[in-house]
């Protein structure tokens, strides 16, 4: 976990430049079995102008070992909500996942409690995690 916000730390810092860029470090629990699917921290870094993100988490770290950029969905004074997709993962049986998509809420109007779920393409269920945000600069 140290290793991944250090290295996340790192690669925002070649990103950011700007003192109103924002970095969530969103703390996670899955709301059920999450077969490890979702991350227990997430690292979102939003740039100074509101219109690109980077995201990390333990899996993004382990399919392409630095951040990937995030699709901003929605990014207003109370919410931020962004997609990724994490591809090429193994299971714990061998399985490889082609594609897993990614949806992470920020409700900034409630204290930074933040939502993901998780969808594997090709499959009718989902996972999902609640937590919080802690904002740094």
């Amino acid at each position: 976990m140290k290793n991944l916000i250090t290295t996340c730390a790192f690669a925002i810092g070649l990103f950011s430049g700007s003192v109103n860029a924002e970095t969530y470090i969103c703390k996670m629990k899955p709301d059920a079995h999450d077969y490890g699917w979702i991350s227990k921290i997430i690292v979102v870094h939003v740039n100074e102008t509101g219109d690109k993100v980077l995201v990390n988490d333990a899996l993004v770290q382990e399919a392409y070992d630095k951040p990937i950029p995030a699709t901003i969905v929605v990014n207003r004074e109370k919410r931020l909500t962004i997609k990724w997709e994490v591809d090429g993962l193994e299971t714990v049986r061998g399985v490889t996942m082609n594609r897993f998509m990614y949806r992470l809420t920020i409700l900034k109007a409630r204290g930074n409690k933040a939502i993901v779920k998780a969808n594997p393409a090709g499959y009718i269920w989902d996972l999902g995690g609640s937590g919080k945000c802690r904002v740094g600069k």
